[in-house]
């Protein structure tokens, strides 16, 4: 006689391959990008240079695995935001043989603007934000003194930057699911604009713990992307 199977454990298996599968996935591109740190030299210095066009710019190591641990953070973080979209790809297809036809339209909706948010969220980081936030840290220094600007320093600001800027592209997906489940509403939403951008500058400050002018425009934008996130639930 075949034993009957357990839904609660059938669930909890499909989970874990999922799981298991984004975990590997991740690992295969930090793997890649670790050996291609060479050829990604160039891409990670342009927004210093776009910072400072025309200036002599030197990055330096001042101990022996500097300069490897420094490839190593970068390029987890960078695989870290390679690997978000597929979190999500994995998260609907285990949620999705539960939904009806309208939940799954719906969410297929919501899948494709969370990627288009997070390709844009990561591009405005890069050409825009972080060249910018580059001159402002540095350039009261130019002209005034030499820079020596460690290569895990920079690379740490580059790759955390560039993964933040994806993480928080998902506020406006995740303000839709919100409003949608009923959790939020547009009525709520007008009476708590304080409270909303309290909790903006709450997370702008667990994000960026020692830099107030980052900690202003992580607020900024988190506050921007929650108003986003509920003029996409009018539509979607």
């Amino acid at each position: 006689m075949k034993k009957r199977s357990d839904p609660v454990v059938d669930h909890l298996d499909e989970l874990r391959k999922r799981l298991l599968f984004t975990l590997g996935w991740l690992f295969l591109w930090w793997l890649a990008l670790f050996s291609l740190f060479s050829h990604l030299v160039p891409f990670l210095i342009w927004p210093y240079q776009r910072a400072f066009p025309g200036q002599p710019l030197s990055l330096v190591f001042t101990s022996l695995p500097e300069a490897m641990i420094a490839a190593l953070k970068t390029t987890f973080f960078l695989a870290l935001s390679a690997t978000l979209p597929l979190v999500l790809w994995q998260a609907w297809r285990f949620i999705a043989p539960s939904l009806y036809k309208s939940e799954k339209r719906f969410l297929r909706k919501l899948l494709f603007l969370v990627f288009f948010f997070s390709f844009i969220g990561v591009g405005v980081a890069y050409f825009l934000v972080l060249p910018h936030l580059l001159r402002f840290f540095l350039g009261l220094g130019y002209g005034r003194f030499e820079p020596y600007l460690r290569i895990q320093s920079y690379l740490n600001f580059l790759g955390k930057g560039i993964f933040i800027a994806g993480l928080v592209a998902q506020v406006p997906g995740i303000t839709v699911l919100l409003v949608k489940g009923g959790i939020l509403s547009p009525s709520s939403m007008k009476r708590c604009h304080l409270y909303v951008l309290g909790a903006s500058f709450l997370i702008g400050l667990f994000l960026a713990p020692t830099d107030l002018l980052s900690q202003i425009i992580l607020a900024s934008i988190f506050f921007l992307l929650f108003e986003a996130g509920f003029l996409l639930a009018k539509i979607l």
